[in-house]
């Protein structure tokens, strides 16, 4: 629990000499200019990032979860948007060669799923819609059978990379039969008629990272198109939110160490009434403060992922997770910037975009308020 494996450590030096060699120079520039880089996705993809919780048969490395998660730590550090990116973008491949039929990897496996894990390509998730957020169950976009195709009929809003020049499609989740309330993952691939990609949206933060709306109007896709189990749409979704939260609190938690390097370096340097301001009780209390609540952050994500990787329970342990590091991760932003003073309120200081960017984690793959709700249900105080 507290010590990582030689592989592990190995892992994570590599994905930390990236983050600062590569991912680093650019980042400002990027933010600024509200692109997504795909040469630099394209290196995750050479590197092996994108492709480490995927099977060895198709091209993955099968590696565990925590590994997986201290590569995102070390990413969030440097660029959390990009860090959101590589572990959004195996919405398609992951339950085409897990859940997939014969035809369907047959159908995909060449022409999508191994260039995602290349990093040539990328698929979106279309979950989230205007009246449907954490609330899953309120999803409308419906998907009606038509002889041998499937009439998609709806719209998905703030949905990461489907507006990308490299994305394949998206996976959006439909409503199929209204009267047992059942849901499916249905594949629509980028240009399919009636399939419309609306503008970037513009955010607060995360500006590297793509973001659009979604419209589907009469859009015909065949029947194998559907992914898994029929029916079972909604319940693939939830438990996949449960590993998306370990995964997204570890580039938080990268952010926060960040955010605290950051923060500590400058209080050395910064002099005020005669001293550095570590020497300050207030700005030691904010810095130690920070420093307690990562390594809580750290023990909690490293819990759940070793429940995870055991095949125990983790629900609660993970939306625990979520709900503590993004909370602790904004909060040590906010310090961070108090650090920083008037220096951290200008554009030109990383602390700043940090704040911008953070602001999100509590809000995406389920707000803090949802999470809460799935640990008081886990403790049975809502049966």
């Amino acid at each position: 629990m507290f010590d990582y494996t030689e592989e592990q450590e190995a892992i994570r030096r590599t994905a930390r000499e990236f983050a600062r060699k590569e991912v680093a120079p650019g980042v400002a520039e990027r933010d600024a200019a509200a692109r997504f880089d795909t040469q630099l996705f394209r290196r995750m993809g050479e590197l092996g990032f994108i492709g480490m919780l995927m099977p060895e048969e198709v091209g993955g490395s099968d590696t565990d979860i925590l590994s997986f998660s201290l590569v995102l730590e070390e990413i969030g550090k440097v660029d959390l948007a990009l860090a959101w990116s590589l572990f959004a973008s195996l919405s398609f491949a992951h339950p085409v060669a897990t859940l997939g039929t014969p035809e369907q990897k047959a159908l995909w496996m060449d022409t999508i799923v191994r260039p995602v894990l290349r990093g040539e390509a990328n698929t979106a998730m279309g979950i989230t819609e205007p009246d449907a957020g954490s609330d899953n169950a309120r999803i409308r976009t419906r998907a009606v059978r038509d002889g041998d195709a499937w009439v998609i009929n709806g719209s998905k809003t703030f949905i990461t990379g489907a507006g990308l020049d490299i994305c394949k499609g998206v996976v959006a989740v439909c409503l199929t039969d209204p009267e047992q309330f059942r849901f499916d993952h249905i594949f629509i691939p980028t240009g399919t008629p009636g399939y419309r990609i609306g503008p970037p949206l513009r955010k607060m933060g995360l500006h590297s990272s793509d973001t659009r709306e979604l419209f589907f109007d009469d859009v015909r896709v065949p029947l194998n198109h559907r992914i898994g189990m029929e029916g079972q749409g909604l319940e693939r979704t939830k438990s996949g939110f449960f590993t998306a939260r370990i995964l997204i609190s570890s580039t938080c938690l990268g952010l926060a160490e960040e955010c605290l390097t950051l923060a500590t370096d400058w209080a050395r340097q910064r002099v005020a009434f005669g001293k550095p301001i570590t020497r300050y009780q207030y700005v030691q209390g904010l810095l130690t403060d920070m420093a307690l609540n990562i390594e809580l952050g750290r023990l909690i994500r490293d819990k759940a992922a070793h429940l995870a990787m055991q095949g125990k329970p983790f629900a609660k342990e993970a939306s625990m997770c979520k709900w503590f590091v993004t909370e602790m991760a904004k909060d040590c932003a906010d310090k961070a910037v108090q650090i920083f003073g008037g220096l951290g309120f200008m554009e030109s200081c990383p602390v700043s975009r940090y704040y911008r960017d953070i602001r999100a984690a509590t809000i995406g793959e389920g707000t803090t308020e949802i999470q809460r709700h799935v640990v008081a249900r886990e403790m049975g105080l809502r049966s």
